[in-house]
């Protein structure tokens, strides 16, 4: 009754309202998204768009390496300590270069060793250079914002680099021939331009104030991110390593499978904002803990309800992209429970890292990648499609378990310890 009680007395104030405008931005970023994918299927089919999102896949798994996590370390020493973000945003931007600039590099080469059938080599490095460098640039920049509680210029950034390469989508469904290899060169300019846009920006930002270095050596800075790190890179290979294994026994089924992932992430909208806008609160909170148990029974309520409105919306995908992409209204009537799991381990990890316990991060994280990538090397060469989602659920199970684990060992111990004081 007293829990109850104290989320029926909730009121959310701020929270709500940066959760709206960050809910109003992702919302446009996700129109344009749809709409991507929407002409993007039909002007490649199946099978281009297949191979696209398969070679896309590859690519994004050295995104996180190269931002190094410190996207992730200016929003949680940004929100604490407001007054040394300058200093850190700049000292966090000469490393994200030297980073960006090696992982593009391996990131062509894994494109052109992973695909059954490359691209020509020009678009597999234009694309590496756009979701390598570019999109890591992207997301440094925008969780400085957030760190700021800026939510109007942290929700216009994350929006748009989309709207960008909708609008080069519909100028190279005019002058290009429909290829994989077109879109990608598309692709990479309008991710090129937003990039430079959003350096122009900053750089009108003012400089640090004397005095204001939080003196942090770059080794620590990468230290503090690194759990990040192989966080952003398990969650890409827990929902990307299963499209180049689904690439080598079909194209379009890779395809079928990011239209249905993509629907999931484009109907999880109000939960993503609502999710961004609690983090920088959660860290800066005296009981973070509290803060999470009360606003998650929320947000639990909204995963299970978007869960069912995306099994509700399944028959629509081959009304819109056509009969070739009806195994994504049976891939995504599947993942209908995934919200559910995704909210339950992003809450876990937000309770690890307000309780300065991210280090244990490193563990759920690595954890959680093995099991995809084992389970899609095991499944989806016998099960196909079907396989991949199953690959998906033991990943997101096996990082609750590890969390599971985790919170009952600090229990334990934190409990031992008093009982030793006490006696």
């Amino acid at each position: 009754m007293a829990t109850l009680n104290r989320i029926l007395a909730w009121r959310p104030g701020g929270y709500a309202r940066d959760g709206a405008r960050i809910f109003g931005w992702l919302l446009l970023r996700a129109a344009a998204q749809a709409l991507t994918v929407l002409l993007l299927a039909r002007w490649l089919g199946a099978s281009g768009y297949g191979e696209f999102v398969a070679a896309l896949a590859v690519a994004s798994f050295f995104t996180p390496l190269a931002g190094l996590g410190l996207g992730a370390v200016l929003l949680m020493r940004g929100a604490r300590a407001p007054e040394h973000l300058p200093a850190l945003s700049a000292q966090a931007t000469r490393l994200w270069a030297i980073s960006a600039l090696g992982f593009t590099l391996v990131a062509a080469a894994a494109l052109y060793w992973a695909l059954p059938t490359p691209p020509p080599l020009w678009a597999l490095a234009a694309l590496a250079l756009a979701e390598v460098a570019a999109a890591s640039w992207v997301e440094l920049v925008a969780r400085r914002m957030q760190a700021r509680h800026q939510a109007n210029r942290f929700g216009a950034i994350q929006a748009g680099l989309p709207l960008a390469r909708l609008v080069a989508l519909a100028i190279g469904m005019a002058l290009l021939p429909a290829s994989p290899a077109s879109w990608m060169l598309a692709y990479a300019a309008a991710s090129f331009a937003s990039a430079a846009l959003i350096a122009a920006h900053v750089l009108r930002d003012p400089a640090p104030a004397p005095g204001s270095d939080p003196n942090l050596p770059w080794a620590t800075l990468v230290r503090d991110g690194a759990p990040f790190t192989v966080g952003a890179v398990a969650l890409r290979l827990q929902a990307e390593f299963n499209k180049p294994v689904l690439a080598h026994l079909d194209y379009a089924q890779a395809g079928a499978l990011g239209v249905a992932q993509r629907v999931v992430d484009l109907g999880l909208l109000p939960l993503t904002a609502l999710q961004e806008a609690l983090w920088p609160r959660v860290y800066a909170a005296d009981r973070p803990a509290a803060r999470l148990w009360r606003t998650g029974a929320v947000l639990m309520a909204l995963a299970l309800l978007a869960g069912l409105a995306l099994a509700a919306a399944a028959p629509l995908l081959p009304w819109l992209l056509g009969a070739e992409f009806a195994d994504a209204a049976s891939a995504l009537v599947s993942l209908a429970g995934l919200p559910a799991l995704q909210l339950m381990r992003n809450l876990g990890n937000a309770a690890l890292i307000a309780s300065g316990n991210s280090q244990h991060l490193n563990g759920v994280y690595l954890v959680a990648a093995a099991a995809g990538v084992l389970l899609a090397l095991w499944l989806v060469p016998t099960q196909g499609l079907p396989g991949a989602v199953w690959a998906i659920y033991g990943s997101e199970g096996a990082a609750l378990m590890i969390q599971g684990a985790i919170g009952a060992g600090s229990w334990f111990f934190c409990h031992h310890d008093r009982a030793a004081r006490k006696t």
